[in-house]
């Protein structure tokens, strides 16, 4: 806030005038960049040790797991659990890369209701437990976007809205076209727990999760692509449960 009074030529006072600077996208770019580079040190340290520890696990597992005439079934889960485990932390170390080199959006011309199709297939495939639906209201216009970079959005809000569901799980996309603020706007809907308010304020900030096994970085790339769009990207609630994450890319950019 920037305070400051005006004077006539008399030097009467005639007033003051507040100026309200709003710093929140400014604090919000300088956290991401600072997680940003936590990121790329925690990637880089992490990832150096972790294929000779996984490798010395595999050799002892083949020379010495069906020569142990003891203690074999401890030797066998131990190990084990050492390769396991391993492939988690290069799992984490590679969402740590991804998100501290986010890539530069390369936009051309191209298909958002077809690439909601072809990630859908996948989905349905694997995921039978849970009905996906795919609703176009209107048409969809052909625009500019990265196509490989708003897969991984569309993918990373996928895998949180699957995460928290079971049985009779439901899943919808929605697409939809604004022609007043010229955006297309993209809508992930769920009928799972849903998300508590005070959580929503930092869901896409980085490392911030509500999952026990979650890295906190998913929404977090989501929100950095669709920002580098010219976008915005929010969560509502589904009623009568559940949770609405909203993607909006503008047609104009």
């Amino acid at each position: 806030v920037n305070i400051t009074k005006l004077y006539d030529e008399a030097e009467n006072p005639l007033g003051t005038v507040l100026v309200f600077d709003n710093l929140t996208q400014l604090e919000k770019a300088q956290r991401v960049a600072a997680w940003r580079e936590v990121a790329r040190r925690i990637a880089h340290e992490v990832k150096n040790p972790l294929t000779p520890i996984q490798l010395s696990a595999q050799r002892l597992r083949k020379k010495y797991l069906y020569t142990l005439e003891s203690d074999k079934e401890v030797f066998d889960l131990c190990t084990q659990t050492i390769i396991n485990q391993v492939e988690e932390l290069k799992r984490l170390v590679s969402e740590f890369s991804s998100f501290a080199r986010m890539p530069i959006v390369q936009k051309s011309k191209n298909d958002l209701v077809a690439m909601v199709r072809e990630i859908l297939v996948f989905y349905e495939e694997s995921h039978a437990y849970i009905t996906f639906h795919q609703i176009v209201e209107g048409d969809i216009p052909r625009f500019n976007f990265d196509l490989k970079q708003m897969k991984r959005v569309l993918i990373n809000l996928l895998e949180n809205s699957i995460a928290v569901l079971h049985a009779e799980g439901i899943i919808e996309i929605v697409l939809s076209h604004d022609k007043e603020k010229q955006v297309v706007r993209m809508a992930v809907k769920d009928n799972g727990p849903g998300v508590a308010d005070e959580d929503k304020l930092r869901l896409f900030e980085p490392y911030y999760s509500t999952k026990k096994s979650g890295s906190g970085l998913g929404l977090a790339i989501a929100n950095t692509v669709v920002a580098d769009h010219g976008g915005q990207i929010g969560v509502t609630d589904n009623k009568p449960n559940g949770a609405i994450f909203t993607v909006e890319l503008p047609l104009s950019t």
